[in-house]
């Protein structure tokens, strides 16, 4: 792993390691010179940042599902958001743009790509497997809504063509401090559900199997028509085509998603998903 030194340096050579593996994925996929530049100094969670980021916010959440805990809060001006979206795109227009179904599947793509570079780059910080997914986003009003647990947050600007052309946020979760910086048990931690709940004992369970289903539908058969089938068959479901898939843990639902191919295997991406203390329910 990176010698420790000071935690600010710590967590400033993290924060580099990060943004440098978005811009060259975005750089390489886009095919134009893009930059993630930090704007030091590092700044405290509960410190305001209005002055750089006008409100109404879009927040993103990056969470570790591999090697490490916690949420990444990416914050952006909703000003920004056309500029971002058509970027993202491949576009350089600050027009609204509505999404279709393929621009929607164009940018979900382009953010698991960013978060395999991400995770590859933390990989080689840490030395040892980490993995981080972008797994949702909420809109933020009022500053008192955003009350993230994070042991800091970096100002950025995103440089195309070496332009600046919009800034963010980054918050840093406090497992990257280490243990001594992580906040105390019953804290809660924004994290639109995606990060599971500090409860005491927790630990105990995180490491044991459960059968997780995915459900593509339902629907109910006579017994003679069941008696009746046979290779060939084709039993009709009570879902539409196109709708999205159940995800149930222990027979009991807890998000809902579409049917992606990952090589040569099916997988689920999530877009909806209960909250976490819901889902601990659905463990008992």
């Amino acid at each position: 792993m990176t010698s420790a030194g000071p935690p600010e340096a710590l967590v400033s050579a993290y924060l580099q390691a990060f943004l440098n593996a978005g811009g060259a994925t975005l750089s390489t996929i886009l095919n134009r010179s893009i930059v993630l530049e930090l704007e030091p100094p590092l700044r405290k969670p509960s410190e305001s940042i209005t002055e750089v980021l006008p409100l109404p916010w879009m927040v993103a959440y990056a969470r570790f599902t591999r090697g490490m805990t916690g949420v990444h809060h990416v914050v952006v001006a909703q000003k920004d958001l056309p500029f971002l979206t058509r970027l993202m795109l491949g576009e350089d227009s600050e027009e609204p743009v509505i999404l279709t179904d393929e621009q929607e599947d164009r940018l979900h793509d382009l953010a698991a790509q960013i978060s395999t570079s991400v995770s590859s780059s933390l990989k080689a910080f840490f030395g040892r497997p980490v993995a981080v997914i972008f797994a949702d986003h909420q809109a933020i009003e009022s500053p008192d809504a955003f009350r993230p647990h994070a042991v800091a947050m970096a100002v950025g600007q995103i440089v195309v063509e070496g332009t600046p052309r919009a800034r963010f946020a980054l918050t840093v979760p406090h497992s990257i401090a280490g243990p001594t910086e992580r906040p105390p048990i019953g804290s809660a931690d924004m994290s639109s559900g995606t990060e599971g709940p500090t409860i005491p004992g927790l630990d105990v369970i995180l490491d044991i199997s459960m059968p997780v289903t995915v459900e593509l539908g339902r629907t109910k058969m006579l017994v003679r028509d069941i008696l009746a089938l046979g290779p060939g068959s084709v039993i009709e479901l009570d879902k539409l085509a196109g709708e999205p898939v159940d995800l149930l843990v222990n027979e009991r639902p807890i998000a809902k998603g579409e049917v992606v191919v990952i090589d040569e295997n099916f997988g689920v991406r999530l877009t909806q998903i209960s909250h976490a203390s819901e889902r601990l329910r659905s463990l008992s």
